[in-house]
């Protein structure tokens, strides 16, 4: 088999394997099983599978790995089926689905010097997003909860910015019970393991729940196992599936109040028209009744129809390549650099090891030794958007130095960084970072600042969960003296929500607009 993709037409899966269409395929004999364990991962042989949204690589059974792509595809058709396509939209969603979880190990985030306790994790990037999970085992349970759990996260991301940590870790909890029939799918299903916690342990007050942050102790979401997660499930299924009529009519306004700038208890209560003890207490009744039905939902298509899917067989290069990449992506660059050195000394006319010694020294905050290693995987015609947005960005850096946003850069500096971020957009157009960058830049620039305020619109556009960049927009309306806009997209950067480092700068931003404006 060549690098090229193979395309064929993938059934149903959601309840069985593919043994007959595999062997029909001839896909038994292409990605032979691999049986002995001994075997480095390296040397194993791996695959990518390709479906709409996913892009699944492994060296495990054919079978298990189109299952799980299988699965991730009927997930995000029912939700884009329900929430429209925009919903899922996102940078490309890598898979990477190890064959078990031995292997799994040594790519795993480290949490007190030893691998994390996972079995799945999800990692998201303005790049692209990473799913990282071992495959079942043979006879193991087929458990596509955590998974579905960490996607959840991408699919809410535009409500990232308001909703408390409660809300978003029980609406993720939710939807990892998704299940689907075809024409049919339901959420919100009873989760075994949380309701074993309430057995033994009392609820926490409303309060205390609400106060938890990704910073307290009773956070950690590498163990999804305590009361913090049981209780966020448990209030969001109430007030999201619950036999309260009342509360669910009206749970739809706490979104809306939030979006509006009330704080989260505040907002709470106002949607509810309940104080928290009120809740509370409606919360304990709907525990001791202990029936919790799920949500079904009729969808206007067959979503476990043929799927499309292709597959390519990986070269050498591409499996160091992703590994690295893999390790990069948590944060565990000495051990990623140790695959791209590998493979540069195994194809040192690929492009990919210097992207991937590139991103190792961005990750190090090493710029002039970034654009070496980029302007080296450029010369070897890469393909990466990432590698001419990363090198765009490190030259701005080098160029910018510790303010950030220079008022002015050289002509030739900035034409330099703008043919790079030309070319990443031309690769990936729809790629919001590299806008925003586009536009920083050209803002710098003499009679510039339309062409400026045209690309943040359009960053601001694609990623209106990225509220960095409604700020870069302020700054630009603001130079351009379009004070109304200014003030219009700092207001929501002022709510109690937004992390203090940005509301601060928009708080500064408004107060010089104001004394501008004044005088």
């Amino acid at each position: 088999m060549t690098a090229a993709h193979r395309s064929f037409r993938l059934p149903a899966f959601m309840n069985h394997g593919l043994p007959f269409i595999l062997i029909a395929l001839g896909l038994l004999e292409i990605f032979p099983a691999v049986s002995a364990a001994e075997v480095p991962l390296v040397a194993r042989p791996w695959f990518e599978a390709r479906t709409a949204h996913f892009n699944v690589y492994s060296c495990g059974a054919p079978q298990a790995v189109f299952k799980v792509a299988g699965q991730l595809e009927q997930f995000c058709e029912a939700y884009s089926l329900l929430a429209g396509a925009a919903a899922v939209a996102s940078p490309p969603v890598i898979v990477m689905a190890f064959p078990d979880h031995e292997s799994l190990k040594p790519f795993l985030p480290v949490f007190n010097g030893q691998p994390a306790n996972l079995a799945a994790f999800f990692q998201r990037g303005t790049d692209e997003n990473l799913i990282v999970l071992s495959l079942p085992e043979a006879d193991g349970l087929d458990d596509m909860s955590v998974v579905f759990h960490e996607y959840t996260h991408l699919l809410l991301r535009r409500n990232d910015q308001i909703w408390p940590l409660w809300l978003k870790e029980g609406m993720a909890e939710i939807y990892s019970t998704f299940l689907t029939t075809g024409y049919s799918a339901v959420v919100a299903l009873p989760i075994g393991h949380h309701l074993q916690l309430f057995a033994h342990q009392p609820l926490l007050p409303l309060a205390e729940l609400f106060a938890v942050t990704h910073d307290s102790p009773s956070y950690n979401e590498r163990d999804r196992q305590g009361m913090f997660y049981a209780e966020s499930w448990l209030l969001t299924h109430f007030l999201f599936a619950g036999d309260n009529p009342y509360y669910r009519a009206r749970f739809g306004r706490f979104t809306t109040l939030l979006r509006a700038g009330q704080p989260p208890v505040q907002a709470f209560t106002n949607a509810l028209g309940s104080s928290l003890p009120a809740v509370e207490m409606e919360l304990r009744r709907y525990l001791a009744r202990g029936q919790f039905t799920g949500i079904p939902f009729t969808l206007p298509q067959n979503v476990a129809t043929l799927k499309a899917l292709s597959t390519r067989e990986l070269t050498p290069v591409e499996k160091y390549f992703r590994l690295g990449d893999e390790l990069l992506r948590i944060d565990r660059p000495d051990a990623a650099e140790k695959y791209f050195g590998d493979a540069q000394k195994l194809a040192p006319a690929s492009p990919l090891p210097y992207e991937g010694l590139g991103l190792v020294a961005t990750r190090r905050d090493q710029p002039a030794e970034a654009v070496r290693r980029f302007h080296q995987a450029a010369s070897l015609n890469s393909s990466s958007f990432l590698v001419y947005y990363l090198c765009a960005w490190q030259q701005f850096k080098l160029a910018a130095g510790e303010n950030g946003k220079p008022d002015s850069l050289p002509g030739e500096t900035a034409a330099a960084i703008h043919d790079e971020l030309l070319k990443s957009l031309a690769l990936m157009p729809n790629f919001a970072p590299a806008h925003e960058l586009f536009g920083v830049v050209a803002a710098a620039q003499e009679n510039q600042l339309p062409i400026a305020l045209a690309h943040l619109q359009l960053a601001v556009q694609l990623a209106p969960e990225n509220l960095s960049f409604q700020l870069t927009l302020a700054e630009a309306q603001a130079a351009a003296k379009n004070w109304e806009a200014a003030r219009n997209l700092l207001a929501p950067l002022l709510r109690p929500t937004v992390e203090e480092k940005l509301r601060q700068a928009a708080a500064n931003l408004l107060q010089e607009i104001n004394a501008i404006n004044h005088n």
